[in-house]
Protein backbone atom coordinates (compact mmCIF):
# COMPACT_ATOMS: atom_id res chain seq x y z
CA UNK A 1 0.00 0.00 0.00
CA UNK A 2 1.22 3.56 -1.03
CA UNK A 3 0.37 6.77 0.76
CA UNK A 4 -2.95 8.18 -0.08
CA UNK A 5 -2.41 11.61 0.39
CA UNK A 6 0.70 11.63 -1.96
CA UNK A 7 -1.67 10.14 -4.87
CA UNK A 8 -3.71 13.29 -4.47
CA UNK A 9 -1.64 15.75 -4.45
CA UNK A 10 -1.61 16.49 -7.92
CA UNK A 11 -5.22 17.76 -7.82
CA UNK A 12 -5.97 18.23 -3.97
CA UNK A 13 -2.99 19.64 -2.77
CA UNK A 14 -2.36 20.03 1.32
CA UNK A 15 -5.16 22.62 2.94
CA UNK A 16 -7.06 23.55 0.19
CA UNK A 17 -10.98 23.65 0.51
CA UNK A 18 -12.74 21.65 -1.97
CA UNK A 19 -16.51 21.39 -1.57
CA UNK A 20 -17.80 17.49 -1.02
CA UNK A 21 -21.58 15.87 -1.33
CA UNK A 22 -21.16 12.96 1.30
CA UNK A 23 -23.65 10.40 3.30
CA UNK A 24 -22.32 10.55 6.83
CA UNK A 25 -22.77 7.28 8.97
CA UNK A 26 -22.85 8.89 12.38
CA UNK A 27 -20.33 8.97 14.61
CA UNK A 28 -21.67 6.30 17.04
CA UNK A 29 -22.88 4.19 14.26
CA UNK A 30 -19.00 4.58 12.22
CA UNK A 31 -17.15 3.98 15.54
CA UNK A 32 -19.15 0.48 17.01
CA UNK A 33 -20.31 -1.09 14.41
CA UNK A 34 -18.18 -0.79 11.62
CA UNK A 35 -14.78 0.57 12.55
CA UNK A 36 -13.92 -1.26 16.03
CA UNK A 37 -13.73 -4.25 14.55
CA UNK A 38 -10.58 -3.36 12.90
CA UNK A 39 -9.30 -0.76 15.69
CA UNK A 40 -6.38 -3.07 15.42
CA UNK A 41 -4.97 -3.16 12.44
CA UNK A 42 -5.83 0.29 11.10
CA UNK A 43 -3.63 1.66 14.20
CA UNK A 44 -0.43 -0.06 12.91
CA UNK A 45 2.56 1.99 11.85
CA UNK A 46 1.75 3.48 8.31
CA UNK A 47 -2.02 3.41 8.20
CA UNK A 48 -3.75 6.59 9.82
CA UNK A 49 -7.66 5.36 11.32
CA UNK A 50 -10.18 7.74 10.24
CA UNK A 51 -11.46 9.58 13.22
CA UNK A 52 -15.67 8.40 13.41
CA UNK A 53 -16.65 12.06 13.16
CA UNK A 54 -14.59 12.45 9.84
CA UNK A 55 -15.91 9.02 8.50
CA UNK A 56 -17.87 9.77 5.24
CA UNK A 57 -19.04 8.13 1.79
CA UNK A 58 -17.94 10.27 -0.95
CA UNK A 59 -21.18 10.91 -3.29
CA UNK A 60 -19.61 13.53 -5.36
CA UNK A 61 -16.33 16.05 -5.71
CA UNK A 62 -17.29 19.47 -6.32
CA UNK A 63 -14.35 22.50 -7.31
CA UNK A 64 -12.61 24.35 -4.53
CA UNK A 65 -14.13 26.34 -2.34
CA UNK A 66 -12.50 29.47 -3.72
CA UNK A 67 -13.31 28.00 -7.34
CA UNK A 68 -17.38 27.91 -6.86
CA UNK A 69 -19.83 31.19 -6.06
CA UNK A 70 -22.17 31.32 -3.00
CA UNK A 71 -24.68 32.10 -5.80
CA UNK A 72 -24.30 29.12 -7.95
CA UNK A 73 -23.82 26.99 -4.63
CA UNK A 74 -27.10 27.72 -3.50
CA UNK A 75 -28.57 26.97 -6.69
CA UNK A 76 -27.08 23.39 -6.70
CA UNK A 77 -28.49 22.82 -3.21
CA UNK A 78 -31.88 24.12 -3.38
CA UNK A 79 -32.04 21.66 -7.08
CA UNK A 80 -30.56 18.97 -4.89
CA UNK A 81 -33.19 19.65 -2.13
CA UNK A 82 -35.82 19.40 -4.69
CA UNK A 83 -34.78 16.37 -6.03
CA UNK A 84 -34.13 14.35 -2.65
CA UNK A 85 -37.84 15.43 -1.74
CA UNK A 86 -39.19 12.29 -3.92
CA UNK A 87 -36.41 9.89 -2.76
CA UNK A 88 -37.01 7.74 -0.02
CA UNK A 89 -34.42 7.22 2.78
CA UNK A 90 -32.79 3.70 2.02
CA UNK A 91 -30.02 1.24 3.47
CA UNK A 92 -26.85 -0.45 2.37
CA UNK A 93 -24.50 -2.85 3.39
CA UNK A 94 -20.86 -1.99 4.36
CA UNK A 95 -19.03 -5.00 3.74
CA UNK A 96 -16.16 -6.39 5.56
CA UNK A 97 -13.03 -3.93 5.29
CA UNK A 98 -10.73 -4.32 2.13
CA UNK A 99 -7.00 -3.52 1.62
CA UNK A 100 -7.12 -1.08 -1.39
CA UNK A 101 -3.55 0.65 -2.70
CA UNK A 102 -3.84 3.38 -0.64
CA UNK A 103 -6.25 2.86 2.23
CA UNK A 104 -8.22 0.25 4.21
CA UNK A 105 -12.15 0.54 3.07
CA UNK A 106 -15.26 -1.32 3.08
CA UNK A 107 -17.51 -1.40 -0.41
CA UNK A 108 -21.04 -0.60 0.16
CA UNK A 109 -23.20 -2.29 -1.78
CA UNK A 110 -25.63 -1.94 -3.58
CA UNK A 111 -23.80 0.70 -5.12
CA UNK A 112 -26.78 1.92 -7.67
CA UNK A 113 -28.60 3.87 -4.49
CA UNK A 114 -26.27 5.36 -4.07
CA UNK A 115 -24.63 6.17 -7.90
CA UNK A 116 -28.50 7.25 -7.81
CA UNK A 117 -27.63 10.20 -5.53
CA UNK A 118 -24.75 11.14 -7.42
CA UNK A 119 -27.02 11.49 -10.94
CA UNK A 120 -28.86 13.90 -8.67
CA UNK A 121 -25.94 16.14 -7.45
CA UNK A 122 -23.99 15.67 -10.92
CA UNK A 123 -27.18 16.72 -12.66
CA UNK A 124 -27.66 20.09 -10.01
CA UNK A 125 -24.00 21.04 -10.83
CA UNK A 126 -24.34 20.43 -14.55
CA UNK A 127 -27.51 22.45 -14.80
CA UNK A 128 -25.70 25.43 -12.41
CA UNK A 129 -22.43 25.38 -14.19
CA UNK A 130 -23.18 24.57 -17.19
CA UNK A 131 -20.23 21.56 -17.10
CA UNK A 132 -19.62 17.95 -15.13
CA UNK A 133 -18.08 18.75 -11.69
CA UNK A 134 -14.76 17.52 -10.27
CA UNK A 135 -12.96 15.08 -11.93
CA UNK A 136 -13.74 11.98 -10.34
CA UNK A 137 -13.84 8.53 -13.01
CA UNK A 138 -17.66 7.48 -14.58
CA UNK A 139 -17.37 4.37 -12.77
CA UNK A 140 -18.82 4.66 -9.02
CA UNK A 141 -17.80 2.21 -6.16
CA UNK A 142 -19.17 3.91 -2.73
CA UNK A 143 -17.36 2.99 0.13
CA UNK A 144 -15.89 3.91 3.01
CA UNK A 145 -12.27 4.50 3.72
CA UNK A 146 -11.34 3.25 7.60
CA UNK A 147 -8.03 4.24 7.39
CA UNK A 148 -5.48 5.90 4.77
CA UNK A 149 -1.73 4.72 4.31
CA UNK A 150 0.48 7.79 5.39
CA UNK A 151 3.66 5.83 3.64
CA UNK A 152 4.37 2.48 2.54
CA UNK A 153 2.33 0.03 4.29
CA UNK A 154 2.64 -3.97 3.33
CA UNK A 155 -0.30 -4.71 1.68
CA UNK A 156 -0.15 -8.97 2.08
CA UNK A 157 0.25 -8.29 5.61
CA UNK A 158 -2.91 -6.35 6.07
CA UNK A 159 -5.07 -8.47 3.71
CA UNK A 160 -3.77 -11.86 6.21
CA UNK A 161 -5.02 -9.35 8.62
CA UNK A 162 -8.36 -9.50 7.58
CA UNK A 163 -8.37 -12.75 6.33
CA UNK A 164 -8.23 -13.66 10.38
CA UNK A 165 -10.70 -11.32 11.48
CA UNK A 166 -14.56 -12.24 11.82
CA UNK A 167 -16.04 -9.01 11.45
CA UNK A 168 -20.22 -8.80 10.45
CA UNK A 169 -21.30 -7.00 7.78
CA UNK A 170 -23.11 -3.62 9.01
CA UNK A 171 -26.01 -1.97 7.71
CA UNK A 172 -25.32 1.55 6.83
CA UNK A 173 -29.18 4.12 7.03
CA UNK A 174 -29.02 6.57 4.42
CA UNK A 175 -31.32 9.49 5.14
CA UNK A 176 -29.41 12.48 3.88
CA UNK A 177 -26.98 13.82 1.77
CA UNK A 178 -24.63 16.50 2.80
CA UNK A 179 -22.55 19.08 1.63
CA UNK A 180 -18.90 19.71 3.42
CA UNK A 181 -16.42 21.83 2.39
CA UNK A 182 -13.05 19.31 3.02
CA UNK A 183 -9.68 19.47 3.30
CA UNK A 184 -6.51 17.40 4.22
CA UNK A 185 -3.21 18.01 6.09
CA UNK A 186 -1.07 15.46 4.90
CA UNK A 187 -2.52 12.48 6.78
CA UNK A 188 -6.07 13.23 8.08
CA UNK A 189 -9.37 14.15 6.48
CA UNK A 190 -11.39 16.85 8.02
CA UNK A 191 -14.13 18.43 6.98
CA UNK A 192 -17.00 21.61 8.13
CA UNK A 193 -20.87 21.03 6.92
CA UNK A 194 -22.36 23.27 5.13
CA UNK A 195 -25.70 21.88 4.27
CA UNK A 196 -27.79 18.80 5.05
CA UNK A 197 -30.59 17.55 2.76
CA UNK A 198 -32.84 15.24 3.88
CA UNK A 199 -34.34 12.49 1.84
CA UNK A 200 -38.18 12.18 1.46
CA UNK A 201 -38.38 15.71 2.50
Amino acid sequence: MDDFFASVASHWPTGREDYHWHVLPGTELARDRIARPYAELISQPGLAPVRPEFMHVTVQRLPPVSDITEGDLDGMARLVREACTGIAPFAVTAGRAEAWETSVVCLLRPGYLLASLRQVVVGAARTVTGSRPGADPAAYHPHLALAYATGHVDQDRVRAWLADCDAAEAPLPVTRLTLVAQRHDGREITFRVIDQIPLGG
